[in-house]
């Protein structure tokens, strides 16, 4: 395993170890690739394999549109919804990569994960530039 993909890992793994209720950690490429990460391990996913790849592109490319409005409303942080079943928040990383994080519905303290997750990527990107 690359050092690159060891770093987008352990980001993954930090971000499981916030919560027993995060479900999914994974980054996703531009290309809507899953390039690290993926379900905690003793959870079943929602979707069948074919629906997660359909998800992780439209992420992608959800993400890279939200790109022609940066000039105008500056860059996106992240962005999150809520559906009947689960939370879902995604978080652009500047190597054009996608962190994708799903929690549990009656998780109540998603914004604390949030803000975990973001000091998390703080962190990160520091190491990375240095």
């Amino acid at each position: 395993m690359s050092n690159r993909k060891n770093k987008l890992q352990k980001i993954c793994n930090d971000i499981f170890a916030l919560n027993p209720n995060i479900r999914f950690a994974g980054i996703v490429n531009k290309m809507g690739t899953l390039v690290a990460g993926g379900m905690r391990q003793s959870i079943k996913p929602m979707e069948n394999e074919v629906d997660s790849s359909k998800l992780y592109l439209e992420s992608a490319l959800r993400s890279e549109m939200r790109k022609d409005f940066d000039k105008e409303f500056g860059k996106t942080i992240y962005s999150f919804s809520e559906r009947e079943k689960i939370k879902i928040a995604s978080f652009p990383l500047h190597n054009d990569n996608l962190l994708r994080v799903s929690i549990e519905k009656q998780e109540k303290s998603h914004e604390k994960i949030i803000e975990n997750t973001l000091k998390i990527i703080r962190d990160f990107t520091t190491q990375d530039s240095s």
